[in-house]
């Protein structure tokens, strides 16, 4: 009975485990989204260039909170995930890339000041190394879903 009870225990952590990566991907596709509206509302108006920066500033810190909680998280359950060294390699230097963005460069792009349309490479370049941290978390919840599933 003690051995059902640890089995069952793993697998109720396990689903908690991949059901908070996959909330996570939902939200950061929300915020994706959330990051669109706000831009094109600082455009119409030049008088919320410190708001921007304030804004972005203020992204940024809760971003790098959000992505150290992440790497702890994705260390805590890569036992869990049914993928190789290789691919549990791969997905941190995913989600690296995430938090090296929603840093740095997030506070760099902030006080460049707000973006004329059509010359955002900055912007450009954030949203490509975001999708390579979003990739990292969809290949663990790959994993974490593969051993749930599997045993």
């Amino acid at each position: 009975m003690a051995s059902f009870d640890g089995l069952l225990m793993s697998r109720i952590a396990l689903a908690n485990i991949f059901f908070g990566f996959v909330v996570i991907v939902l939200s950061s596709l929300a915020g994706f989204f959330l990051a669109t509206e706000a831009e094109q509302a600082f455009l119409t108006d030049k008088h919320l260039v410190m708001a921007w920066e304030y804004t972005l500033f203020k992204s940024a810190h809760g971003h790098c909170n959000l992505f150290g909680l992440l790497h702890i998280a994705m260390g805590l359950s890569m036992p869990y995930a049914r993928l190789s060294s290789r691919w549990q390699l791969i997905e941190s230097g995913g989600l690296f890339l995430g938090s090296f963005t929603m840093g740095c460069l997030m506070m760099v792009r902030s006080l460049r000041g707000i973006p004329t349309p059509g010359s955002d490479w900055l912007g450009i370049c954030i949203g490509l190394l975001l999708s390579a941290s979003l990739a990292a978390l969809l290949i663990h919840s790959y994993g974490l879903a593969k051993k749930l599933l599997r045993g």
